[in-house]
């Protein structure tokens, strides 16, 4: 009887595990008949070999059980023509499978040839049937037919998840982040910044700045601007003419520069820090009123008692215009108007100056 029926009511992973334990070559190779087929002709091949293994035990049981009322052995008579009647021993015919549910392949479909030299028919179906079964032995003479049968297991590579993606895109941005962070840090300019942010905060900084923008607004209104030259205009660049003007250095040799840059200096900066030296409360408060080594590193200029100062000159000189006949009303309406909000800019500067040193007081003693 033949086992081929009970190697296909098997799963393809059943195949493999049968065919992995009677040591048979690459059966993933096969799809589902074509490894039935070929572990059948193995298994038959080393029946002595295998016989003993628990799990092929249904499988040879089949084999080793003939069909009732059938006979292995068939003699039969025929006389050729011209000859006289010989008998002859006829092979064992092969038995005849069940009909199976499933197609076979087309090369097992296809008429066998059977030479016209066989003396009996009885013979000649035999050969047909070996040969077809020869072929069906065969798998490596045909190509590997694709099967898809919905009870053999494909495997397909499954989609990444979200959650997959995110985590590299994650990984990755990580990655950049930190290559700017070294790059930033090797140029320099995070050190830079922090040092340029230190020095900028202090009272003494912002009192500077005001008086940095006081100084530059004032000599830009009067040291006036003096043609020099048109550059050309470029074709090809569709640039148009550019007049170039530079301030006229000539103007710093007359009198109306120098009388209201003097009025603006005394009244905004010297006369301020000669108050906010000798009125110096910090001081006082820092050392109790003796000098000791240690005052050489305190601050010698009080910064509110300098705004203070500049806010009453201003307040006097500029608005009051008390100026004891030392400059007149022309020199002060010059100085008046080359600052930047003329007398109401110069107390907003003041009065930034003042909060400034009033918040660092407060901070150094909290």
């Amino acid at each position: 009887m033949s086992g081929l029926p009970y190697l296909r009511s098997l799963r393809k992973a059943g195949l493999v595990d049968i065919a992995e334990q009677t040591e048979f070559a690459n059966p993933d190779d096969y799809n589902k008949n074509d490894l039935v087929v070929a572990l059948d002709k193995h298994l038959r091949n080393n029946q002595s070999i295998f016989a003993g293994v628990e799990k092929l035990s249904d499988y040879y049981s089949r084999i080793d059980t003939p069909r009732k009322g059938y006979s292995p052995v068939k003699r039969e008579s025929t006389r050729t023509p011209g000859r006289r009647s010989v008998k002859k021993d006829i092979a064992p015919a092969p038995e005849l499978e069940p009909k199976e549910e499933f197609s076979e392949p087309e090369y097992a479909q296809k008429p066998v040839v059977v030479s016209p030299s066989v003396e009996t028919p009885t013979v000649s179906r035999a050969s047909a049937r070996q040969s077809r079964q020869s072929l069906q032995q065969t798998p490596y003479q045909t190509p590997r037919i694709p099967a898809l049968s919905a009870v053999e297991d494909v495997e397909r590579p499954l989609p990444a998840s979200p959650a997959v993606v995110t985590e590299v895109i994650d990984q990755q941005t990580t990655k950049l982040y930190e290559s700017i962070q070294r790059v930033w840090g090797a140029s320099g300019v995070v050190d830079h910044v922090h040092a340029l942010r230190a020095n900028l905060s202090s009272v003494k900084a912002v009192q500077t700045i005001v008086l940095l923008v006081e100084g530059i607004t004032f000599l830009a209104a009067r040291v006036p601007l003096r043609y020099l030259t048109t550059i050309p205009a470029i074709k090809y660049t569709n640039t148009p003419a550019v007049r170039m003007k530079v301030p006229d250095l000539f103007s710093i040799l007359e009198g109306d520069f120098w009388v209201p840059l003097s009025v603006w200096f005394f009244t905004c900066f010297a006369l301020p820090l000669i108050a906010s030296y000798f009125i110096n409360l910090s001081w006082k408060a820092s050392t109790h009123g003796r000098r000791t080594r240690s005052t050489s590193t305190l601050a010698q200029f009080d910064p509110l008692v300098f705004n203070i100062a500049k806010a009453l000159l201003v307040h006097l000189v500029l608005g009051k215009e008390l100026t004891y006949g030392l400059v007149g009303r022309y020199t002060l309406r010059s100085v008046r108007s080359s600052v930047p909000g003329g007398e109401f800019g110069l107390f907003t500067g003041t009065a930034i100056g003042a909060i400034g040193a009033i918040y660092e007081a407060i901070l150094n003693h909290a």
